[in-house]
């Protein structure tokens, strides 16, 4: 039963090797001043010391859950958070990425705007504020679209969406309606989601307002390394889509 007065919300962490980053990820997201149902880090096969340094922070905190997961595909999202998803028990989840981390006060505004909206937005996202590689703050990154047809619009111009920052509702995965196909699509299958998301009527609501996502830039993350790959997988994506909705 949906408790849109005391929601309960997973933090989901992917990580794969992110030995610089992962502490203060970890840490981050453990020290909220709202509560949340846990915290959940699923590593990919990291080949650097990314899980131990997980594992140390478990011993000093019992919210931690640590599991692994299978690296299948390149810069894929999927076995982790499908792995987190198994484990989690939030109403409400939200993946944090492994080199980024959250203020103090991301859980508890991510809770105001369930309760403000009585629970009926099922998925929503907020801006994100970037960071160096020696957390010097950079520029917010936010997007705005009306409605669902702008949304669909908007889509085809580029991804409208920044990832890190979306909550979901966890009965969004498991009615379908919440997947990563990186066996088809690799490091975009992020950008299909949200075309299958729209394709179904499910409106990512764009909230305007920062709210503590910090998002970090640098030479390392897996962005650079998939950036050719992504460019073509998005043209495809964007065909496939363009050809069902012209139907």
């Amino acid at each position: 039963m949906s408790n849109s007065n005391n929601p309960k919300i997973s933090i989901i962490i992917p990580c794969y090797n992110s030995e610089k980053w992962i502490e203060k990820s970890v840490k981050s997201a453990l020290n909220q001043n709202g509560e949340f149902a846990e915290v959940i880090v699923v590593d990919n096969e990291s080949t650097d010391n990314s899980l131990q340094i997980i594992k140390n922070i478990q011993k000093e905190n019992k919210r931690l859950i640590v599991s692994t997961a299978p690296n299948l595909y390149k810069y894929s999202w999927t076995e982790p958070v499908e792995e987190a998803l198994s484990l989690c028990s939030g109403e409400y989840f939200t993946i944090l990425g492994s080199d980024d981390y959250i203020s103090n006060q991301y859980i508890e505004n991510i809770s105001n705007i369930i309760k403000k909206t009585n629970g009926k937005i099922e998925v929503f996202q907020t801006p994100i504020r970037g960071v160096d590689s020696n957390d010097n703050l950079m520029s917010d990154v936010g997007h705005s679209y009306k409605n669902i047809t702008d949304f669909k619009n908007k889509l085809f111009t580029g991804c409208p969406v920044n990832t890190p920052s979306v909550v979901y509702k966890r009965s969004l995965h498991t009615e379908g309606n919440v997947f990563w196909d990186s066996e088809k699509y690799l490091g975009s299958a992020d950008y299909n989601l949200y075309f299958h998301l729209a394709d179904k009527k499910k409106f990512l609501y764009p909230f305007p307002k920062w709210i503590g996502y910090y998002y970090r830039w640098h030479s390392e993350q897996s962005t650079w390394g998939m950036q050719k790959e992504t460019t073509r997988y998005d043209e495809i994506i964007k065909g496939n889509w363009r050809a069902k909705w012209d139907r």
